[in-house]
């Protein structure tokens, strides 16, 4: 639905919460920051206003708090970002999604993971009864597995406790290296071997594959007693898996010869994973990259080289490899993406640059800050086609992560 076919519902229906959310996520798909979330907020308005049996049936007002929140963090008004995903546990919806939006703004302001389990209990609990396995499962999803796993020990029993809920306390078990307990529960009945645990990047999690990285840790803790028998394809299977689950020197010791091919699938999965800094330093060691190779790993590999180029403030050479991948891939739309949004920053530097030189209020200040703000409202475009690789929080926390291995 375009905007003039929404103002002009408006026209008929101005009170309508349902046509302002629409009008709020279009203004966000245009760049359009604050229009976005001045509609998104008259939504909100109309909404608690309306009596509670002549509600729009078709409004999601929790949705609406929950993107309205977003868009207040964007726009970095911390605070009432905060009031707004806490409206979205008043109204006890998308409740695991608002205490993860609210446990990372805690955690960037520097929140310990023992802090940060209290206040998002405290939270939680003056909303809704059954508040504990939320809590666990965003903490999980924030990265904080010590506190995520004594929750989910306590709550086993408890009403409301699913094989999901099971599934994510075995990995947060392994996170924090508890194999042994995570093998006896992954032993039961209930968990069966070939259904997905877990979807990270291109690779998908099975239990047999997760059951391989347990044996392969107590086998290293244990002196070498228990190692599983792997194939080379099932090794690589395995180290890629131990890679998801925080093992990254598990990971080169059960696959520590490997071949180009397999040592370009590490390294993608290292980033994947939010390992940057390892993703970077193993990229920076190669010869050259595999450039106007047409294998799926090649051109992967490539783009994540040209994401690191262009995140350092690189553009012109983050622009060469999404050009060449491109080339290669002519369908390859993230590459074009990011080759016009390295375009864009180049601009936008250049322009600061010479603003920097102008009379503050002068015409040519004027009109500079006026291509700036279009630069920026274009920026914002190409960030919601998600063309840049998104990790999730507890996945940034491993950006500046180290390991005592090397790749080769």
């Amino acid at each position: 639905m375009n905007k003039g076919h929404l103002s002009l519902l408006l026209k008929s229906q101005p009170e309508s919460s349902t046509l302002h959310y629409k009008l709020g996520i279009w203004y966000r798909s245009r760049g359009m920051m604050d229009e976005a979330a001045a509609s998104l907020e008259q939504a909100l308005s109309y909404a608690s206003r309306s009596p509670e049996g002549s509600k729009e049936h078709t409004f999601d007002e929790p949705l609406c708090w929950l993107e309205y929140g977003k868009q207040l963090r964007l726009l970095g008004q911390s605070s009432q970002a905060a009031a707004a995903f806490e409206q979205c546990l008043n109204h006890n919806g998308y409740i695991i999604e608002a205490l993860v939006e609210i446990g990372d703004m805690l955690y960037r302001a520097g929140m310990t993971d023992d802090d940060l389990t209290l206040r998002l209990t405290a939270i939680a609990s003056a909303s809704i009864q059954n508040h504990a396995i939320p809590v666990a499962e965003a903490l999980r999803l924030l990265g904080a597995y010590h506190a995520a796993t004594e929750i989910y020990a306590a709550s086993m029993q408890s009403k409301g406790w699913t094989e999901n809920n099971l599934v994510h306390y075995i990995l947060c078990l392994i996170y924090i290296n508890q194999f042994k307990e995570a093998l006896a529960l992954l032993s039961r009945k209930a968990i069966h071997q070939e259904r997905v645990l877990l979807m990270t990047a291109q690779h998908i999690i099975r239990v047999t594959e997760v059951i391989n990285v347990c044996k392969c840790c107590l086998y290293g803790m244990n002196g070498g007693n228990g190692m599983p028998a792997l194939s080379r394809y099932e090794a690589l299977e395995t180290a890629k898996t131990a890679i998801a689950l925080g093992k990254i020197d598990e990971a080169l010791a059960i696959l520590s010869s490997p071949t180009p091919h397999e040592y370009n699938e590490l390294i993608y999965t290292l980033y994947q994973q939010g390992y940057r800094e390892l993703a970077a330093n193993r990229i920076a060691e190669m010869d050259q990259l595999p450039l106007y190779e047409r294998s799926q790993i090649s051109l992967d590999l490539c783009f994540i080289a040209a994401e690191i180029q262009y995140d350092t403030g690189k553009y012109e050479e983050a622009a060469a490899i999404f050009e060449a991948i491109y080339s290669t891939d002519p369908n390859h739309s993230p590459a074009r993406f990011g080759a016009a949004s390295c375009y864009l920053q180049q601009t936008h530097r250049s322009l600061i640059s010479k603003m920097e030189s102008c009379v503050i209020g002068s015409e040519t200040f004027m009109k500079i800050d006026r291509y700036l703000s279009n630069i920026t409202r274009a920026l914002h475009i190409l960030n919601i086609t998600q063309w840049h690789t998104e990790w999730t929080p507890a996945q940034q926390r491993n950006h500046q992560a180290t390991s005592a291995a090397m790749l080769h």
